[in-house]
Order: C-alpha cells, then sequence, then structure tokens
C-alpha cells in the first residue's frame, strides 16, 4: 500500500513537472519574461499563413501555421541549443550542415577540407580554359580602359593542415589553387593571390590570421587584404583611393564580428575554447578635394562581406557594387536586387573602372561564379 502510495505521488510529480515546462513555454513565448540569447546562424523568418477557404481546404494555412508556431514557441532558443548539445556530446554529430571537427577543437567546414586535400580538383584543362575566357574579358575591358584583378582568398583547410581531421589528410593530388595561379600569371591577369601570402605570414605574423572556430580570415587579416586590395586597385587604375590608417589594435579572448562564425551557428549550450585574437581600430583618410577616385565592382564570396559590412564600399570603394556569388546585388543605403535582373550584363560590368573577383579557395569550382558566362554572352 505504502509503495502504491509512493508511485502515485512520483506520477503525480512527473505530470505536473511536464505540465510546469509546458506552462514555462507558453508564458515565455507571450511575456518574454526570460532573456535568451538569440539563435545564431541563418533564421528564416516564417510569417503566418493567411486564413482563406482554400489555404484550409488545401492544408496550406495548417501547415503555415504550424511552421510559425515551431519557429516561435517559447524557450526555442534554449530548446535548439540543448538539442545540439546532446548530439554533440553522445554521438560527436553537429546540426550545422557541413561542419566538421577537426584536431585540437579546430572546427571547418567541409568543403574547405575538400579543397585543401584535392578532393575538388576541375582538371588541368578545365582550368585552362577559365582562364583563357578571363583572359578574353580583360583583354575586352582594357579596350575600354578597365582593369580586372583576380583576389585568390585563402581557405582554412590549406592554412591549418596541420589541424585537418585523418580522413580529409592531403594525399599528393592535384588541387585546384596553384592551377589557377599558375594560368592566371601565365595570362597576365592581375592576381592578388592572398592565400600564398597568408601562408608565406603564417611563422611570422603577430597575430591569427585565421580563428580557430570561424570559416573567414580573421578580422585582422581581412585589414591586411583590404589594405593591399586598395594599393592593387590605385596600381591597376591609375587613380588614387581613400586609405586605411591604423589606431591601435586590440586583442580579446572572446571571439567578435565573424571570428566565430561556424561555432554560432552550430547553436550549443557551451562555449567552445579559442585563442587570442587581434582586431585593428583604424579610420578612413578620404581623398583631398578634387580627387576622383576610381569606380569599383567587386563579384564574390562570404570573404567581402565583412569589408563591406564595416563601409569598404561605402567609404573606398565609393559609388561601388558588391554583387554577392554574381546573384545579390548589394549598394550601400539601398535596397538589395538580383544581378539575374540587369538587361545588359557585360555593358553594366563596363561601367566599372576595376572589376575584383574574389574568390575563396572552396568556392574554385565554381570560379566566377557564372560571371564569365554572362559577360561573354552579352545579356
Amino acid at each position: 500500500m505504502a509503495s502504491d502510495l509512493k508511485y502515485a505521488k512520483i506520477k503525480n510529480l512527473l505530470f505536473g513537472l511536464v505540465l510546469l515546462l509546458l506552462l514555462l513555454s507558453w508564458i515565455e513565448q507571450n511575456s518574454h519574461f526570460i532573456r535568451l540569447k538569440p539563435l545564431g546562424g541563418e533564421q528564416a523568418i516564417i510569417e503566418k499563413s493567411p486564413f482563406t477557404a482554400s489555404n484550409w481546404r488545401s492544408g496550406v494555412f495548417q501547415e503555415g501555421q504550424e511552421a510559425h508556431v515551431n519557429q516561435r514557441f517559447g524557450l526555442r532558443p534554449f530548446m535548439v541549443r540543448f538539442y545540439n548539445e546532446i548530439f554533440d556530446r553522445l554521438f560527436d554529430e553537429y546540426q550545422a550542415k557541413g561542419v566538421i571537427m577537426g584536431k585540437d577543437g579546430f572546427l571547418f567546414e567541409e568543403n574547405y577540407l575538400l579543397a585543401a586535400s584535392g578532393r575538388d580538383f576541375l582538371g588541368a584543362d578545365s582550368i585552362l580554359l577559365l582562364a583563357d575566357k578571363l583572359a578574353f574579358i580583360q583583354q575586352n575591358l582594357a579596350k575600354q580602359h578597365k582593369q580586372l584583378l583576380v583576389c585568390l582568398a585563402p581557405g582554412k583547410g590549406s592554412f591549418f593542415l596541420d589541424k585537418m581531421p585523418p580522413g580529409y589528410s592531403r594525399k599528393n593530388l592535384d588541387r585546384n589553387h596553384p592551377h589557377f595561379v599558375k594560368a592566371l600569371n601565365q595570362r597576365k591577369i592581375p592576381l592578388l593571390d592572398v592565400q600564398t601570402w597568408f601562408l608565406n605570414l603564417k611563422a611570422t605574423t603577430p597575430y591569427p590570421l585565421f580563428p580557430k572556430t570561424g570559416i573567414h580570415w580573421s578580422s585582422y587579416g581581412e585589414y591586411l587584404v583590404a589594405d593591399s586590395m586598395i594599393k592593387r586597385v590605385e596600381e591597376l587604375a591609375q587613380k588614387p583611393l581613400p586609405q586605411l590608417q591604423l589606431l591601435s589594435i586590440e586583442q580579446d579572448i572572446n571571439p567578435r564580428d565573424r571570428d566565430d562564425d561556424i561555432e554560432l551557428g552550430m547553436n550549443l549550450l557551451r562555449d567552445l575554447p579559442d585563442f587570442k585574437m587581434a582586431y585593428p581600430k583604424f579610420r578612413i583618410v578620404p581623398l583631398n578635394a578634387g580627387k576622383t577616385a576610381p569606380k569599383v565592382l567587386v563579384i564574390g564570396d562570404s570573404f567581402y562581406y565583412g569589408m563591406y559590412n564595416w563601409g569598404m564600399m561605402e567609404h573606398v570603394f565609393v559609388n561601388g557594387e558588391f554583387w554577392y556569388y554574381n546573384h545579390e546585388r548589394l549598394i550601400p543605403k539601398m535596397p538589395a536586387s538580383n544581378v539575374s535582373e540587369l538587361t545588359n550584363y557585360a555593358s553594366k560590368v563596363q561601367e566599372f573602372d576595376v572589376i575584383i573577383l574574389l574568390i575563396t579557395e572552396a568556392n574554385l569550382p565554381r570560379f566566377g561564379f557564372g560571371m564569365i558566362e554572362s559577360y561573354l554572352n552579352k545579356k
């Protein structure tokens, strides 16, 4: 009898606990009395589906409402992090797509490991063909006194070969990067090879060029690249640009900006260990009155996004544009639009004095992001 009573108390206690958790979630959803850290990474906003007779009969309304509620239920950030933490601790599985843990806690995205190991090699003939087409475009632009610059951003896998997981170790396979460097140099296409530059700097740099838990170059590395890019554009265009003036460098064990972007996208409960990073403080020195800066177009991937965010396109490459993956057209202080909406692609490109193709190692299989084909098709 006593055991039955004890068993009933346990059941009631568990039922009450579950009910409390459900109520807590509902109360938090409606009152937001708990301040929760928002989830990292891209979070698509799911709006409520409009109620119509057609949507009700087809199930669109019900499905939309379910997705909307699932995204906004109380304590969701904590629950997502708790779920991800359990899978990480128990099964060594990460819910962030493509994330792989290397040696000593270094985080990678798989496409950078594939690039470093040579598993995404395009083939020498394909790379030569791309370089030939780009050389034709360069010559066409040069006739109109326009300049082309290719910037090869480094890949974290190649930078930290010793930290790559064993399954992705380099096995003397051909890789895209050295073939592109050779082909571009042979055709005398202006090149800013940041990957080789960073590897040469690695042993002597006073501050990290790559973070431990992020995928992009560090804030310090980004500053170095921005400064070099400005000088190369000035050299090509034979026109001056605003300059970056370094004021100081702060160091912090807690990553800032994008220095832990992989970890943020993993959405774990705990913070992963990092090493001390450097954060340059600088001012942009404007041009003297009467000086005209070249108009710059950057067609590239997310390695340029940090520069765009702190105002490179607004205060240095003034009146320039950033075509993100040659898809999203970004112009400071203007709504984003789609590059595919341009009526004449080649003519639009020719409006700029300098065109920069910025591509990281992991994206070399998509070299140009369709820019070459679009330009040659004259669309």
